[in-house]
């Protein structure tokens, strides 16, 4: 039975993103797929122009142009469009990886409800913070938020913070927890054998991802034989570069922040990777992609207590106290004295990556989700 699936959301702008759904495929061939996507997509440190995925027929992706700003929280696309196409492609399932409450996921869901009556709805979130805007906007996201999840068959959680909080934003139905994207699995992941270890850290050089932590964690550990490669950009790159590289020299080797495409081999560097983030009041780690992939590229790995986590590292990884220095030093003085332990854990991560996040298990998760509801629909 073929499924017909329409997806929208602006994280599927990039190739990597669109991995997912060539791996989805591959497993159904009667997937039909149509992916809609904006023009472009602001993100932290630049702008991702769409493109499409070699494997994915021109049919499968649409590029619609973007309206309103430049949040993802803040634009629309070309409402007469997205109807011809909901019309004309009748699809079983519209997946919107977008918020409930904003202007895109309002959006489709009136269109699909106008244009495509049959279709179940369903919604991705990644969201594990209970945010309650100032007074009128509360009222205002409660109330598309309580609209958009009346009309929805399914929600698909990021990670089970999120789940667990589908209660408070009135959702009583369906739902499940599958990571938003896989990571790619590479063949030339390994084990190194390093008289001096290298530890890595890749990701948003701002406070609360901790790397000024790590950075303190080791301070204590200069006694040992090890290296640290930061990989990022941000507001903290000034203090790296200067105190941080004036106390460490040639320990410390900085890289401003690299495509997706080049994350893999800064990981197939590493001896250790450290991911020490901590929560605030309006973020904590909604699943650490980067961690996944660091997982897959078989690296040991030490991540805090913040956010998903633990639940993505399990018991292939070591997890120290978030916000904890004293914790993150131990964690790390225990793997860079233990070349075996590293080996014993580096094997541990890359099998769980393997089995829970590569691109094939999170399709075969999200595919399954999405035929049990239409299954329960017929």
């Amino acid at each position: 039975m073929v499924l017909k699936l329409l997806v929208v959301g602006h994280s599927y702008v990039t190739c990597f993103a669109q991995e997912k759904f060539v791996a989805m495929k591959t497993q159904r061939h009667e997937l039909d797929l149509r992916l809609v996507v904006p023009e472009c997509s602001y993100e932290l440190f630049g702008i991702y122009k769409a493109e499409r995925h070699i494997q994915l027929r021109p049919e499968e992706l649409t590029i619609m142009r973007r309206l309103g700003g430049r949040s993802h929280m803040a634009y629309l696309v070309n409402p007469f469009r997205l109807a011809r196409l909901l019309r004309s492609f009748s699809p079983d399932v519209v997946l919107i990886e977008e918020d409930p409450h904003s202007p895109i996921g309002i959006e489709t869901v009136v269109l699909a409800r106008l244009f495509s009556r049959a279709a179940k709805i369903s919604f991705f979130i990644w969201d594990n913070l209970f945010r309650s805007p100032r007074f009128p906007l509360s009222l205002v996201k409660k109330a598309l938020t309580c609209y958009a999840l009346a009309r929805t068959s399914l929600v698909i959680c990021g990670n089970t913070e999120a789940l667990s909080l589908l209660g408070k934003k009135g959702y009583s139905g369906p739902a499940t927890v599958v990571p938003q994207v896989g990571v790619t699995e590479s063949n030339s992941a390994g084990l190194r054998n390093s008289p001096q270890p290298v530890i890595g850290f890749v990701g948003r050089l701002i406070p609360e991802k901790g790397i000024l932590l790590l950075l303190n964690a080791l301070t204590g550990l200069e006694d040992l034989n090890w290296k640290l490669l930061v990989v990022g950009s941000g507001p903290l790159e000034i203090s790296l570069s200067t105190r941080w590289q004036e106390r460490f020299g040639g320990r410390l080797t900085l890289r401003k922040a690299v495509p997706h495409a080049e994350v893999d081999s800064v990981l197939q560097s590493l001896d250790i990777f450290v991911l020490p983030s901590y929560g605030v009041r309006e973020w904590k780690e909604q699943f650490g992609l980067t961690l996944a992939q660091a997982m897959m590229a078989g690296v040991a790995c030490v991540g805090s207590s913040s956010g998903a986590i633990p639940d993505v590292l399990g018991e292939a990884g070591v997890v120290f106290r978030e916000r904890d220095e004293a914790s993150l030093r131990e964690a790390l003085r225990s793997l860079i004295g233990s070349e075996e332990r590293r080996k014993a854990l580096a094997c541990a991560a890359r099998q769980r990556a393997r089995e829970q996040y590569s691109m094939t298990a999170v399709g075969t998760k999200l595919l399954s989700a999405l035929q049990s509801v239409v299954a329960n629909a017929g």
